[in-house]
Parts: C-alpha cells; sequence; structure tokens
C-alpha cells in the first residue's frame, strides 16, 4: 500500500511540473514575440531572448524538463510569431511522452 502511494505522489508531482513548465514556455514565447517586435529587432533577437528566459541564468526552465523545448521565430506581414514545440517525459517508465505547441504573436512595431 504504501509503495502505490509513492508512486500515486510521484505521478502528481510530475503532473505539477509539466503544469509549470507548460507556464514557463508560455511565458517565453509572448516575452519572445513581444522582444522580437519591437523598433530595430529581428527574429534572431526573439529567438535568443526565447532562450535567455528559458535557460539562462537564473532561467524558468533549466535542467532536464527543458532539453526538448525548441522555440523558432518567424516575421511575416507585420506580425512576430515565435512558436515553442516540445515534449515533457514522465518520470515513471513506460507512458507516452506529453508533446505541446504553443504559439506567441506580437505586432512589430514600424518607425514613425
Amino acid at each position: 500500500m504504501i509503495s502505490l502511494v509513492m508512486v500515486f505522489l510521484a505521478l502528481i508531482t510530475n503532473v505539477i511540473a509539466m503544469q509549470y513548465g507548460h507556464g514557463a514556455v508560455r511565458a517565453a514565447v509572448d516575452e519572445a514575440a513581444r522582444y522580437g517586435a519591437a523598433l530595430g529587432r529581428d527574429t534572431v533577437g526573439c529567438e535568443a531572448k526565447a532562450d535567455e528566459i528559458l535557460r539562462g541564468r537564473g532561467g524558468l526552465l533549466r535542467g532536464r524538463l527543458g532539453d526538448g523545448v525548441v522555440v523558432r521565430c518567424t516575421e511575416s506581414g507585420g506580425v512576430m510569431t515565435a512558436t515553442a514545440t516540445g515534449a515533457f517525459e514522465w518520470w515513471a517508465g513506460g507512458l507516452p511522452n506529453v508533446s505541446f505547441t504553443l504559439v506567441g504573436e506580437a505586432v512589430v512595431e514600424e518607425a514613425p
């Protein structure tokens, strides 16, 4: 019975970690899109900002949880789009990874 409770507790903790990771990636794509859309910035700056938010010093998703997350930025029609794709692994073996794609957009600033 104790073993079953410990496994259940580990799975619940894993779900909480995945929810945190999802929120961290959401924050990163939103902030990266806004950063890349600022006057004089481009897709390279957008991707660098997302990487800094996720994995930089004090990053939100450093370590194994964030290893599978990739953020790509594109600019089209005056809109900067940051797209994050990745998968979170279960801590217990035999369960499929939880894949996700998150998108953040911001209107590109134009010079007056």
